[in-house]
């Protein structure tokens, strides 16, 4: 039985503790509130972008809207005499690059771009192609570097024959037959 009142009065030791602790600290009951901080940001300019043009040569620079007028009837070029013929009174060695920013450079698609808008203004159908080096190398007469994976192209079809074409030269190479 002592051991039972032993533990009895250890418990009410206790009790009594914490009822003194309350007694002198009684906001351990109390809810706690926190004070919430607004975050605030401050902006602070570190540093200042500025774009500085570098002068580069292009064919021609026009600043003017992309805006094209198409004809109502597109149609494939009747033969590859005909072909011929357009890209030389095409002059396939220039090119009009539309909204060309100062800075920037004109390279293959570019000048695949504008020979299909040409064509597409003397209502003409000719494709924009992008062809890997390997299938270049073995249609076109000069070879593409080993730096250069892919290369814009422009493809025309003429009855069941398809041709490549090549903007910056005007070089055409018999790509497929197509039946």
């Amino acid at each position: 039985m002592t051991l039972a009142f032993k533990t009895l009065f250890a418990v009410g030791v206790l009790v009594l503790a914490f009822c003194a602790g309350t007694y002198v600290n009684p906001s351990v009951f109390e809810p706690q509130t926190t004070t919430v901080i607004e975050p605030t940001v401050e902006c602070q300019l570190v540093e200042r972008h500025t774009v500085q043009y570098v002068d580069r040569p292009v064919t021609v620079v026009n600043n003017i809207e992309r805006v094209q007028t198409i004809p109502a009837e597109l149609r494939n070029f009747n033969d590859l005499e005909e072909l011929k013929q357009w890209l030389v009174a095409m002059d396939t060695n220039t090119t009009t690059v539309y909204l060309q920013l100062p800075g920037a450079t004109i390279d293959c698609d570019d000048y695949a771009l504008d020979l299909q808008h040409k064509a597409f203004a003397d209502g003409y159908i000719l494709s924009f192609e992008v062809i890997c080096r390997s299938e270049y190398n073995a249609a076109f007469k000069n070879e593409l570097p080993p730096s250069q994976s892919l290369h814009a192209i422009n493809l025309a079809i003429i009855g069941n024959n398809a041709y490549y074409i090549e903007p910056q030269t005007g070089e055409i190479a018999f790509a497929a037959y197509l039946d």
